[in-house]
């Protein structure tokens, strides 16, 4: 017995891309008309589904906005581990300055500087997503101390530096951000951790 290959199933394919539609469709929207303007009609009618699909996949907001988040953080901004701590925090620090930029990377800080009271829905997704995050590089900074290049740190603070002046950076948008100046800013504050183990 044959299989007619034109009628064999592919998990996942078109699946995938409505979904990969919505996802971005959901970004635009935050991006022009903030998080409040995400309407499950607007977001159905741009991604060209029907409403049904948006609710058959994220029955609330908050799952939306969890899946966006989650799946922006692991395709935009990558914790690598190479074994040379100071070139993985260089590309990481770097691709979250291009991420931050685009309007899919507003729209994501929208949603995680958002200020609401701690029972909301929302705030919990991005509390989610940065300890999530927080936790990634926590492993990644561990590793580097098992084999002597750092000292033990903690990521929250390891990415309070690294993340502070490149917000910074990108609000003045004076020139774009370079590679070198996210390797400068990576071994700066690698040297005053350094440092500050030594006294």
């Amino acid at each position: 017995m044959t299989v007619d290959d034109s009628r064999v199933r592919r998990p996942g394919g078109r699946t995938r891309l409505v979904t990969e539609r919505l996802r971005a469709a959901a970004l635009e929207i935050v991006a022009e008309n903030g998080i409040d303007g995400l309407q499950y009609e607007e977001l159905a009618s741009r991604a060209q589904v029907g409403r049904a699909t948006v609710y058959r996949r994220w029955p609330n907001r908050d799952d939306l906005f969890r899946d966006v988040l989650t799946h922006f953080a692991e395709t935009s901004v990558q914790i690598e581990d190479t074994g040379d701590i100071v070139r993985d925090l260089t590309v990481f620090l770097h691709s979250f300055a291009e991420a931050s930029v685009t309007p899919a990377g507003r729209a994501v800080l929208q949603i995680l500087l958002r200020r609401v009271d701690t029972q909301d829905g929302l705030h919990r997704v991005g509390v989610e997503l940065l300890d999530r995050r927080t936790g990634e590089l926590q492993s990644r900074l561990d590793r580097a101390t098992e084999v002597g290049q750092l000292p033990p740190v903690e990521a929250s603070f390891v990415n309070m530096m690294l993340v502070g002046p490149v917000q910074w950076f990108v609000l003045r948008r004076e020139r774009p951000f370079a590679l070198d100046d996210a390797r400068e800013i990576v071994e700066l504050v690698l040297a005053g951790l350094r440092r500050r183990d030594v006294g």
